[in-house]
């Protein structure tokens, strides 16, 4: 079984080539990126690298790749490069199967689309305000498809309004105040196949950002949400929901990732296989709640900013837990991919 996973410098990508060739060892791994370095630094767990050039915009190397050495399943990971790929799936063969209609993906990975069938299905989410002279403070300001947190700013007071530089494709958000929790899956045919919830016990920026250590969340409420719109629209391909949970206990469904996610390695440390369907090859989920995870090294800049603002309960829940926290990279087992990772940020 021949895979092709990249870029894989992102951690996202180093993460689901140790499951994938651990739970399947089998597989080939075949990896992909645009930065030259990895001709040396880069995962242990590739077993075929290849460099291509940022100027290759059609992926014709890509393309050649896929073909050349029969790959069956092709796993992008990072969103501006997925939504290029996907839109032009056919053009990578049988590789990308695994992934429905682009029309789909294109209604979860925009904020305000996903805002609007959320509405129609019922479904509680933050007030959108139309234009600046309705919204009520702190409101956030959002791109509409960028991934993450990118590009989010937090309006706290007017004399904040003149960082907004560019009202075109932003959505004006009401602010939520309350944790962050998420549901992620692979679903095929607007079912799920395999999914599982988390919540956030540390993020970077800590103002509302990426999750940088995390620990699982059971709530049904969230895989109802998900059940609702994955079937309305009859999706199919990876997700990750996230939601607010308030102080009194009203769960609001924030925005979607319709792709491989920062925080997947909570639910495969944890047993959950999302890969089961796609790969084709009987390795059932045996699912529990034990392991937290963290991204390092991003997590001791977090960390950093915590203690600046005298607010220690995240490093204290991570030292309370020492022995069941699991790095998604770790520097002692995979030195090379650690490093490549670090020099992707540089």
């Amino acid at each position: 079984m021949n895979i092709l996973i990249g870029e894989i410098t992102s951690y996202k990508a180093i993460v689901i080539a140790k499951y994938i060739k651990q739970t399947y060892p089998e597989s080939i791994i075949f990896t992909y990126d645009y930065r030259n370095y990895t001709r040396i630094f880069r995962t242990k767990f590739s077993d075929k690298h290849f460099f291509i050039k940022k100027n290759d915009i059609n992926n014709f190397k890509l393309k050649e790749i896929i073909i050349k050495y029969n790959i069956e399943f092709f796993f992008p990971v990072i969103n501006n490069e997925i939504k290029k790929i996907w839109k032009h799936k056919n053009d990578y063969g049988e590789s990308l199967k695994y992934l429905g209609a682009y029309e789909n993906y294109k209604i979860l990975n925009d904020k305000y689309k996903l805002h609007k069938l959320a509405k129609r299905l019922d479904i509680l989410t933050p007030k959108i305000y139309d234009n600046l002279k309705e919204v009520i403070f702190p409101f956030v300001v959002k791109p509409t498809n960028l991934s993450s947190a990118k590009g989010i700013l937090y309006i706290n007071t007017k004399n904040d309004i003149n960082k907004i530089s560019n009202q075109r494709n932003l959505i004006l958000q009401e602010f939520i105040t309350g944790v962050g929790v998420g549901y992620s899956c692979y679903c095929y045919n607007g079912q799920i196949s395999n999914g599982y919830g988390h919540m956030r016990l540390a993020e970077y920026p800590i103002t509302g950002g990426s999750s940088t250590y995390r620990t699982n969340y059971i709530d049904e409420r969230m895989e109802n949400v998900v059940n609702k719109i994955i079937n309305n629209i009859n999706y199919t391909g990876f997700a990750m929901f996230e939601f607010k949970l308030t102080k009194n206990n009203k769960l609001f469904l924030i925005e979607c990732n319709p792709r491989i996610w920062g925080s997947i390695n909570q639910g495969l440390v944890n047993g959950v296989n999302y890969f089961e369907k796609i790969l084709y090859h009987k390795k059932n989920s045996k699912i529990k709640f034990k392991y937290k995870t963290y991204l390092s090294p991003l997590i001791y800049l977090s960390f950093f900013k915590y203690l600046l603002s005298f607010r220690i309960n995240h490093i204290y829940i991570f030292l309370k837990n020492i022995k069941i926290n699991k790095s998604d990279v770790s520097f002692l087992n995979d030195t090379k991919a650690y490093i490549s990772m670090i020099l992707r940020k540089l």
